[in-house]
């Protein structure tokens, strides 16, 4: 299915109902920032709050029905993202599984962390640290607002590399303008030059292929609760076989007993497991759908919304419209418009919720269409920014 073209009649009557029958969304808001969180559907939130009622039954005896239902949604997830369940550590986000490495990782004095300058705040932030404690430099890549080819991609941070490279961070997609980048030719690079190559995928999963036995980055995070829709507080930490043993666990306790598995790096201690019984209904309620089926759909809905954009004068598109360069995000401008204003009357006015910040100080919004949006929920958008510009 072509980007630009939209959904039938018929796809459009399907996933009305799915929303209308599946979500607790409120009827009355254009919900378009499932980016930043997703709305879990109903099967997963009915499970987590069945889950917590069960537990609190009886804790102890719980707390054993309960270990098999993690262990299964992590196999689930393992599937999902082509793996095997032992290479993958259930973590709360993206910003706790970035730090397993960041902390457990052993780094010198001299040494060089080759990264863009779009990471998010989080990670870029966590690098900052790291380098300033260890004396290391931090080589940024200008990425281009507009990407040409996945080639591009790949030269920019080959220009970088040197034999000082230590860490290689990149976004599988960028948040800022959901550009997808070539994972597996970028880790190739990183893993030549002898670097830990550490891919931000906070977007990816449930939004773009992944296939991390086939690429094989030393590690690979992503929050789930974004575009898998799964319960909040669910993220995962993918470990290489080559890395595992060079990287102490960031909590201690049992996880300091020699462990093979990457499980060694999921949260110890006692916690809610209830989010991760959730993750395996989510995984099962898009399966079900079928993902490809979601994917064509939520890329129509992005092709859709480019094409309309064209209509508003001074609209410029930041978002690749190459299948293999994007996915269900789409960033743009209006040249002279007050980008941030017109956000927050969307919402006051219209209970449209979408997101606007700057990218190298050009303002932008951030569009972000999920299966249970519309057609005419982007008319609508498209429609309120024109009144107001």
């Amino acid at each position: 299915m072509d980007t630009t073209q939209p959904p039938t009649q018929y796809d459009q009557a399907f996933w009305a109902a799915l929303r209308r029958d599946q979500f607790y969304l409120d009827p009355n808001v254009i919900f378009l920032q499932g980016g930043s969180v997703g709305p879990s559907p109903k099967p997963v939130v009915d499970k987590v709050t069945s889950s917590i009622r069960a537990f609190d039954s009886d804790p102890l005896k719980h707390q054993g029905i309960f270990h098999p239902l993690v262990e299964e949604a992590r196999k689930k997830l393992a599937d999902f993202v082509g793996t095997r369940p032992e290479r993958l550590s259930l973590v709360q986000n993206t910003t706790m599984g970035m730090s397993v490495p960041a902390q457990g990782l052993l780094f010198n004095a001299g040494e060089e962390i080759v990264m863009t300058d779009q990471e998010y705040g989080a990670v870029s932030m966590c690098w900052e640290y790291i380098a300033e404690r260890r004396g290391m430099t931090i080589k940024r890549v200008t990425l281009p607002l507009e990407i040409e080819n996945t080639e591009q991609i790949v030269r920019l941070y080959r220009e970088q590399m040197t034999d000082k490279t230590k860490v290689m961070v990149f976004a599988h997609v960028y948040w800022s303008t959901g550009l997808v980048t070539p994972v597996k030719e970028l880790t190739a690079l990183g893993r030549e030059h002898g670097a830990w190559v550490i891919v931000d995928g906070a977007h990816a999963v449930g939004m773009t292929p992944v296939a991390l036995d086939d690429w094989n980055p030393h590690f690979y995070i992503t929050s789930c609760h974004k575009w898998l829709l799964s319960a909040k507080g669910t993220g995962m930490l993918f470990v290489s076989d080559d890395a595992h043993e060079h990287v102490e666990p960031l909590i201690l306790g049992g996880s300091v007993r020699p462990n093979p598995n990457a499980s060694r790096f999921d949260m110890m201690g006692t916690r809610d497991q209830t989010p991760f019984i959730g993750l395996g209904t989510a995984i099962d309620f898009q399966n079900e759908i079928g993902w490809d089926r979601i994917r064509d759909y939520c890329q129509g809905l992005a092709g859709y919304l480019k094409e309309r954009l064209k209509r508003i004068r001074g609209a410029k598109v930041f978002t690749p419209v190459d299948r293999d360069m994007s996915g269900f995000l789409t960033t743009f401008t209006i040249e002279g418009a007050d980008i941030i204003k017109i956000r927050q009357e969307l919402w006051d006015d219209e209970h449209i919720e979408t997101v606007a910040f700057h990218i190298k100080d050009v303002p932008v919004f951030r569009i972000s269409t999920h299966f249970y949006n519309s057609l005419e929920d982007i008319d609508r958008l498209v429609r309120e920014i024109e009144k107001r510009l």
